[in-house]
């Protein structure tokens, strides 16, 4: 038997991620020589998120020959001893087939703990009808609660060979369940007081009512300074004008509420993007359906996790221009590229 070579260490190139529509291109095959020559020039990533999309694909396979065809490395947050996130990066070489494997073991609990999370999200949309945010507020404590006790149990047995380890993660356990409860009641008060089932609008359409500008008004926002555009057609409506509110509240980067610190640009991206969402420019579409909801989460994931890397390649129209808007906002280097397939040949736009 001949044993295969371990995958090359990081070498410094410039990093390249994908979004998935440009992966499944490469899984397409169509115009190899493009990513032949992408990865000659850059170091190909790919993160938990895209793993996430490989294994709704039903065919995880072929997504992950194609990534492990190009050398890919597994990009992921840094965490420190707390397990908190420290704002950096880690790149790793194991084999995409490894890494996936790796993430299935973790994948069922962290899909159980993401649809909850998102529940609320959903109601806002249009979706869940027949629950209020008070009934969803509760199962999102219980799965939580449920989630905690199973990984208490875990961590008993990690006590007994790494007592140190298992102490810290504790106490970061026990913080994450009071923040999550505090973060779950306020919410959901602050919702219902607000957001009006009987009316049988969603609580976006009666947030963009309210303020009367949305998707139509914003179509002829362009480039440069997208994100303080709307902030100015924002800051004189009513819910704003005299608030004291500044373009940081405005797109929810402000100190963080819960955790009391600086948000890390990954966490600004993804609250960012969620607001550009609610406010209706360049919004994705159906989010009151729960795959349109989940494309749009991956979408935000993907774009957090790509504003570590030096280039970010999407198909995806609306999504490009949301993320440049994004990046360009807080001043983030990342060269974000329109992948476009004409002609049998791979065209770039900037």
């Amino acid at each position: 038997m001949v044993e295969q070579e371990p995958p090359p260490d990081y070498a410094g190139k410039p990093t390249v991620y994908l979004d998935q529509n440009v992966l499944d291109l490469v899984v397409k095959e169509k115009y190899p020589a493009f990513f032949s020559r992408l990865m000659n020039d850059y170091q190909v990533v790919y993160s938990d998120e895209t793993l996430r999309e490989i294994k709704r694909s039903g065919r995880p396979e072929v997504f992950l020959a194609a990534l492990e065809s190009m050398n890919a490395m597994h990009f992921k947050f840094q965490t420190d001893h707390t397990l908190q996130p420290t704002g950096g990066m880690l790149i790793t070489s194991h084999s995409p087939f490894q890494t996936y494997a790796t993430y299935l073991g973790i994948e069922p609990i962290y899909d159980v703990m993401l649809a909850a999370a998102h529940q609320t999200n959903m109601k806002l949309y249009g979706g869940r009808k027949d629950s209020s945010f008070s009934a969803i507020s509760r199962e999102q404590v219980e799965v939580f609660t449920a989630f905690m006790s199973h990984a208490s149990e875990q961590l008993a047995l990690l006590g007994e060979e790494q007592p140190e380890i298992a102490t810290a993660m504790k106490q970061y356990m026990d913080m994450l369940q009071r923040q999550f409860e505090i973060a779950t009641e306020v919410s959901s008060g602050e919702l219902e007081k607000y957001i009006d089932d009987a009316s049988g609008q969603s609580g976006i359409q009666a947030y963009r009512s309210a303020v009367g500008v949305g998707p139509v008004q914003f179509n002829n926002v362009q480039p440069p300074n997208v994100i303080r555009k709307l902030w100015d057609m924002h800051q004189e409506l009513d819910g704003y004008k005299g608030m004291g509110y500044v373009i940081e509240d405005f797109v929810g980067i402000s100190l963080h509420p819960i955790y009391g610190r600086e948000m890390h640009q990954h966490e600004k991206v993804t609250s960012v993007y969620n607001v550009l969402n609610v406010i209706g420019y360049k919004p994705d579409s159906s989010l009151d359906k729960e795959h349109r909801h989940i494309a749009a989460i991956s979408d935000a994931a993907h774009a957090s996790v790509a504003s570590h890397s030096h280039v970010l390649l999407s198909a995806d129209t609306a999504f490009v221009s949301k993320v440049r808007a994004i990046y360009e906002f807080l001043e983030i280097s990342t060269n974000v590229y329109l992948v476009t397939f004409k002609d049998g040949q791979i065209w770039i736009e900037d």
